[in-house]
């Protein structure tokens, strides 16, 4: 017998060895309810922080201000000599756009496909109903999630009431086969409790569409990308994207490219009721998060 095969065979060393296992085993569990402790104790101080009434009396100035707005556009979508109108990020202000410019820039008033990106609001104010209940719909429950959807005429004036939560712009067929291969999940049931999970399956769309004639991955793109008949089934089909934090790390050019991100992701949000509906670059904003 060799001298590993003895030693291994050494009811001493097991021993030993089970002991340790024992101890690495108490001591990560004992480091994990440290970390559930800690993460609880620091809710808890940020829930009961103190407060100034100065930040008090801006979120509310804030919200009351975000509700008018809101009414205002819901007046104009009631107005059918009015539209809203979608355009482009070319301008440093919407409020310096005039109405002929709207006019030549403005959107055709043909289904387009957009991707809708939830990000976090530079007003500070809490979200009123009406928006929260768009938000809920397009199953953007939070920052980072992103769904395809088709504009049309009905769907315009709903964006425009979510306008400071989101970013919106035309994917184009790169943009959407990246993230059907690398974020696409779908809700299914494992062991008899639903759970989301990644799409990397085509059986799995093959047994859910088949009757719609798709069957693989490539499927969906193309009736995503070119808004085909199925395009409401494949989007139901689909979980919203979980889409990453667009910088990490702590270093200075980490900080400057954070700053240059909120620089171009964040835009004034006009209060008038027909102001246009601002799209970004949404290419670019998703290679940075996905």
């Amino acid at each position: 017998m060799s001298e590993p095969q003895k030693l291994n065979s050494n009811p001493e060393i097991l021993l030993k060895k089970r002991k340790n296992a024992d101890r690495i085993r108490l001591e990560k569990q004992e480091a994990a309810r440290k970390r559930k402790e800690e993460q609880l104790r620091r809710s808890k101080e940020k829930k009961n922080r103190f407060l100034r009434v100065e930040t008090l009396l801006a979120k509310k100035m804030s919200t009351s201000k975000e509700a008018k707005r809101i009414t205002r556009v819901s007046k104009v979508e009631k107005d059918t000599n009015q539209r809203i109108k979608l355009i482009s990020k070319s301008k440093t202000s919407i409020d310096d756009i005039e109405d002929s410019t709207i006019q030549t820039e403005s959107w055709d008033e043909k289904p387009k496909l957009l991707l809708v990106v939830r990000v976090r609001s530079s007003n500070n104010s809490k979200i009123p109903s009406k928006a929260n209940k768009v938000l809920q719909a397009l199953r953007l429950t939070h920052s980072n999630l992103g769904t395809f959807i088709k504009l049309t005429p009905t769907v315009l004036p709903l964006l425009k009431i979510i306008s400071p939560y989101i970013v919106i712009g035309s994917p184009d067929l790169i943009t959407v086969r990246e993230l059907m291969q690398k974020r696409a999940t779908i809700v299914t049931e494992v062991d008899g409790k639903k759970k989301e999970v990644l799409l990397d399956d085509n059986s799995v769309i093959e047994d859910r569409l088949g009757e719609f004639g798709l069957i693989c991955t490539e499927d969906l793109v193309h009736e995503i990308f070119s808004l085909g008949d199925n395009f409401k089934q494949v989007v139901n089909f689909l979980r919203p994207f979980q889409l990453a934090p667009p910088v990490s790390g702590w270093g200075p050019m980490a900080r400057l490219k954070r700053i240059q991100l909120k620089e171009e992701t964040d835009t004034t949000v006009s209060q008038r009721g027909n102001a246009p509906l601002v799209e970004i670059d949404i290419n670019k904003h998703i290679a940075n998060q996905n």
